[in-house]
């Protein structure tokens, strides 16, 4: 079992670092895509770590464009053709932090091997603004003088927009942790479908929809856990989770998740030395394991 972490980060380098020492382990390689938008060279010292490896093929992240998932999208290519063979692929962002040591997270992988972690609801039951995202036109991606003045009035004169491929689209929180197959399998389908593509570049926030809408329609659905290991302190709707800080550290260490988000060292730096002090004084990988196995219990495979 080989696991590819695939951290998407404009931010904190001293925060990533925490994170990838905090999960450092023979089986876990990093792979660090920094928004093409901010200057690398601060997170260049990260590469003298084991196993961490820089995204060449950078993109320029707009919050809620396409460009996100098309970040994504070529960080995987790039994963696959570093020749590793990775049984997952699990997506972070540089505010993660494990809340499990990385024995138990590398144990709970072994132990579900070929199930698919990922959060959804369909979209009839996600948000009220979930079918607008698909059936607008939204230029999040493109910057001009009156763009949004020109979003509207596409929107008012042309047609709903219609995916060239008929499917029921889900949605939630963007991160992740996916096998290998079923990657190549979404990569194969959008490579094979510009029209589809093309659609997709006009749609608003697709990396809370797409990855959960081609799983959904997929072979891989059947193998789905419909849970993303992750701990956010959100409230439904609101646009971002709340910073974690040492208020939470109860529940934190309670949680059945893997990991947590989002951090934020200039706001609270303590929240990961007291994470860091549980973690260290476990004596085995029992109770982080069962807790997490309560995930599959309660999420069983759609």
């Amino acid at each position: 079992m080989r696991i590819a972490h695939l951290v998407i980060t404009y931010t904190n380098p001293l925060q990533t670092e925490r994170m990838i020492r905090r999960m450092a382990h023979a089986q876990f390689d990093f792979y660090i895509h920094v928004d093409k938008k901010m200057d690398i060279a601060g997170h260049l010292y990260l590469a003298k770590m084991p196993n961490v490896y820089f995204i060449k093929d950078r993109v320029n992240v707009v919050w809620g464009g396409y460009n996100t998932v098309e970040a994504i999208f070529r960080s995987i290519k790039e994963i696959f053709n570093k020749g590793i063979q990775y049984d997952y692929i699990h997506l972070m962002s540089g505010q993660d932090y494990p809340i499990k040591t990385a024995p138990c997270i590398y144990q709970f992988f072994e132990e579900n091997a070929g199930k698919e972690f990922l959060e959804l609801e369909h979209f009839d039951d996600w948000a009220d603004e979930a079918y607008p995202r698909i059936t607008e036109y939204h230029l999040t991606n493109y910057h001009f003088p009156g763009r949004y003045y020109v979003q509207k009035l596409m929107n008012k004169l042309l047609p709903t927009r219609e995916s060239p491929i008929k499917m029921e689209f889900y949605g939630s929180s963007m991160f992740w942790a996916l096998s290998s197959p079923c990657l190549k399998s979404i990569i194969t389908l959008m490579d094979n479908n510009p029209r589809f593509r093309r659609f997709m570049q006009f749609t608003w926030g697709s990396d809370e929809f797409l990855f959960q809408t081609l799983v959904m329609n997929s072979s891989f659905k059947q193998q789905v856990v419909n849970n993303n290991l992750l701990y956010l302190d959100r409230v439904k709707g609101a646009p971002h989770p709340n910073i974690l800080t040492n208020n939470h550290l109860q529940e934190l260490m309670g949680s059945d998740k893997l990991f947590a988000r989002k951090f934020d060292l200039a706001k609270d730096a303590s929240i990961l030395g007291s994470i860091d002090k549980y973690l260290d004084s476990a004596e085995s990988c029992n109770p982080a394991v069962a807790a997490a196995r309560s995930i599959i219990a309660q999420n069983k495979p759609a």
